[in-house]
């Protein structure tokens, strides 16, 4: 009998990862850069995307489907990617249909945040909880709400970008036409900026949280950036958490490393008078950059 294996692609502005998971979990992985994808014509990138995940298949398995997350906007009806902002290299072809065709097996598309959540409900912080919420800090913000594990969905059954409402009166101008949109000033991209700005000659990117400890406690602009970044995130968090009313709430993505530098700015947005408490059960993610991958395996299951 042929051992069946699932393959998890979860496409990000800057990294595109892949999983193939047995029933023993995990078997191989591969990490590529999307920028390769952006050198190849368009008419070739799901060529390329199906030949790295069918180096990955073990000898003697077989590829049974494929899960897609992918930074939004995503049609998951038609499974087309419509991000010309961060994601442009996949957007705007059939993706799915073109991946299903030359793999020969069922391929399913969803937000990246989707694919996060579901990654984290299975496999991580997520387990046994009713209503989960997962806002992943990325090259944008994603945020994704699962009830009993079935992603929450607009009237017309796609997700919503609730990565992109107001929550001040900054004059910049999104991408998305809003001015103060929370993905402006809560995604990685803002906190790496500002850093960047105070630390020219620090490239964000090649130092982990526990240099930025070091450094926050001998430079007080360093440790205000990372506050103010916090509570940038509890302005869009205290609107969400009072809508949907998450038993946890977890952050994933690249800058939620950072949770123990910013989280006193991000609690500090959340308080609320007694009458109008919310739950703030906030963690950082378990699975960390793998849960968006892992999450995407279960997709094709839901469409």
């Amino acid at each position: 009998m042929t051992n069946l294996v699932k393959a998890g692609i979860d496409i990000g502005g800057t990294g595109t990862r892949i999983i193939i998971q047995g029933e023993d979990g995990t078997l191989n992985s591969k990490s590529i850069a999307t920028a390769e994808f952006a050198a190849i014509e368009k008419s070739m990138r799901s060529d390329a995307l199906a030949a790295h995940v069918l180096s990955l298949i073990p000898e003697g398995m077989k590829l049974e489907s494929v899960g897609i997350g992918a930074s939004g906007p995503v049609d998951t009806n038609l499974g087309i990617i419509l991000n010309k902002d961060t994601l442009e290299c996949f957007s705007f072809f059939p993706l799915v249909s073109e991946l299903s065709q030359k793999l020969n097996v069922k391929v399913g598309i969803d937000n990246d945040a989707v694919a996060a959540v579901l990654g984290e409900y299975y496999f991580g912080a997520g387990k046994n909880t009713k209503r989960l919420l997962m806002v992943t800090l990325g090259t944008g913000v994603g945020v994704a709400l699962l009830e009993n594990g079935k992603p929450f969905r607009t009237r017309d059954g796609q997700h919503p970008e609730a990565g992109h409402i107001p929550i001040s009166g900054d004059p910049v101008t999104c991408y998305c036409g809003l001015k103060g949109c929370w993905e402006s000033l809560a995604s990685r991209t803002w906190l790496q900026q500002n850093l960047e700005a105070l630390l020219p000659n620090t490239p964000f990117e090649k130092h982990n949280v526990n240099f930025y400890k070091t450094v926050a406690l001998e430079r007080e602009d360093v440790a205000n950036v990372f506050h103010r970044y916090g509570h940038h995130l509890g302005r869009g968090l205290v609107t969400l958490l009072t809508l949907y009313g998450p038993d946890l709430t977890i952050l994933s993505g690249s800058a939620a490393h950072y949770y123990p530098l910013f989280k006193s700015g991000m609690e500090e947005a959340l308080k609320r008078s007694d009458g109008y408490a919310i739950n703030t059960l906030i963690v950082p993610s378990e699975l960390g950059d793998v849960a968006g991958a892992l999450g995407a395996v279960a997709i094709p299951e839901l469409t």
